[in-house]
């Protein structure tokens, strides 16, 4: 009776530590998104010249221009949502793993506040493929 208890327990435990292992190989959208610097592949060598670069947080996106003349930054709170949204909801920053959209915000720059919606196209850890509902242009980038 004993070994068949032992035997249940080491079974449970195995299904267990399994169970584990498959959720943690299915990173969520923020987990893809976070902790990586995020760089736009140019469609066009006009380009070539200048670098934009995206670092996310839970909560945050730093934007950085790069060009012969120094970098510009800006830093726009952002949530994930499974729908669009029309306006920023500041109660949603860094409460959903999970999305199909970036919604972004840049409170003042230069006298303006910056409302944006991206479609997320694609995502893996190395490739991002965004959408601006705004513009209708399509981002693609690598990490560096």
């Amino acid at each position: 009776m004993k070994r068949k208890i032992k035997i249940l327990a080491s079974l449970l435990f195995l299904f267990g530590s399994l169970g584990l292992t498959a959720q943690s190989n299915n990173p969520t959208t923020m987990q893809k998104l976070i902790n990586k610097t995020w760089v736009l592949s140019w469609d066009n060598e006009f380009n070539a010249n200048y670098a934009y670069k995206q670092q996310y947080t839970s909560t945050q996106i730093t934007e950085s221009v790069i060009t012969n003349f120094g970098t510009t930054s800006a830093v726009a709170d952002f949530y994930l949502s499974n729908q669009i949204e029309t306006t920023f909801n500041y109660s949603k920053v860094g409460n959903a793993t999970d999305g199909q959209y970036i919604i972004s915000l840049i409170p003042e720059m230069d006298g303006h506040s910056y409302f944006n919606v991206y479609e997320i196209i694609e995502i893996t850890d190395t490739y991002l493929e965004t959408k601006s509902l705004k513009s209708g242009q399509t981002f693609k980038f690598n990490i560096q």
